[in-house]
Order: structure tokens, then C-alpha cells, then sequence
């Protein structure tokens, strides 16, 4: 486990200490040369048309068919998928050796929080999962009926019209001060940059 977070510690270091060093060259350009900025991100600047990659999410997906067809069988996987999540949340789950597994005492308490929250969302899980696996054996009807209700369409179109959009503001705004966004820029890398080369050099 020591091996693991050490390994994760590394990699977060060698990350901060390229987005460093890159901040420092962009902000460095920015600074003394911000033409070459403006030709460099012409070079990137690229038009997805998302309409066609984003088509899939109006489709209308029909399950129903199927789980009604053998809700028998999937009703009493429901049920013993449930019965056995239940069974281990309740007897088998221990938060405190979730806890001492991670071993990082400054984050002890924040760990068994996250802990409690995905154990709390599985066991509400696993309460409808029986509810829902009940449902389809015995009165697939009411299932019906319920489903019925809670059909709704979400439009998507407004999510590709945002997609779509150009925003040249940004670009703008730093092109008009870049003294000010260089020298921030160029502050902010290099504290980052000294940080990670503490950290992967001690």
C-alpha cells in the first residue's frame, strides 16, 4: 500500500512539474513574443461539428420489451443481487478497516466520510433494487405504470448549440494585457515548478 501512494505521489509530482514548466513557456511567449501566441493557437484552433457525434444521445433506446418479456429471471437476479449487497453493507462492511487500510492519518476523517457516503448510496441502491426485483415477479403491472410516469424527454439541443459556440473572449482579454497574464502565468509555473522539484529531489 506504502508502494502504491508513493508511486501516486510521484506521478502528481512529475505532472505538476511538467504543467510548470509548460505554464513557464506559454507565459514566457506571452510576455515577450505574444504574435507567436496568436499563431500558435491559430494553428490549433480546430471546428468540431458536434451534431453528428452527439446524434446518439435523442435516440430512443427501448428496454422494456426485453425485461418485461423475462421478468421473472431478471426480477430474481434483482432480488439475490440486492439480498447479497444487503447482507455484505450490513454484516461484512467495515468502515473503520476501510479506514486503516489507506493509512493516512491527516485524511482519516475525510475518508471515512466518502466511505459513509458510497455505503449509504449502495444500501438505498440495493432497497430499490429489491423493491424493483418484487415489482417484476409479482405485479410487473404497477411497473408499467410507474414507468409511465417517470418517462421523460430531455432536449439536447441546447448542450450542441453551447458546444458549437465560439468564445473569443478569452483569447481577447489576455491578448489585451499580456504583460499582466504573462507575468501571473509566469509566477504561478514557477512556484509550481519549484514546489515539484522540492518534492521529487527530497
Amino acid at each position: 500500500m506504502e508502494l502504491i501512494k508513493e508511486i501516486g505521489l510521484q506521478s502528481v509530482e512529475i505532472f505538476i512539474l511538467i504543467l510548470g514548466l509548460v505554464g513557464m513557456l506559454i507565459s514566457s511567449l506571452l510576455l515577450f513574443s505574444p504574435k507567436l501566441i496568436v499563431k500558435i493557437s491559430n494553428i490549433f484552433d480546430r471546428q468540431i461539428f458536434s451534431d453528428k457525434k452527439l446524434s446518439f444521445l435523442n435516440r430512443t433506446i427501448h428496454t422494456d420489451r426485453i425485461i418485461y418479456k423475462y421478468n421473472i429471471p431478471i426480477g430474481l437476479i434483482l432480488i439475490t443481487g440486492s439480498v447479497f449487497l444487503l447482507f455484505f453493507l450490513f454484516f461484512q462492511m467495515d468502515i473503520a478497516k476501510v479506514v486503516r487500510l489507506f493509512a493516512i492519518p491527516k485524511y482519516n476523517f475525510l475518508i471515512e466520510i466518502i466511505t459513509g457516503v458510497f455505503v449509504l448510496a449502495g444500501k438505498i441502491t440495493a432497497i430499490a433494487g429489491l423493491l424493483l426485483g418484487f415489482l417484476l415477479l409479482f405485479s410487473p403491472e404497477a411497473m408499467i405504470k410507474i414507468e409511465n410516469r417517470m418517462d421523460s424527454w430531455f432536449a439536447t439541443q441546447f448542450m450542441v448549440d453551447k458546444l458549437d459556440a465560439f468564445h473569443h473572449d478569452v483569447d481577447e482579454i489576455i491578448l489585451k494585457y499580456p504583460l499582466f497574464f504573462g507575468f501571473a502565468g509566469l509566477m504561478t509555473s514557477l512556484i509550481l515548478t519549484l514546489l515539484a522539484l522540492i518534492a521529487l529531489l527530497t
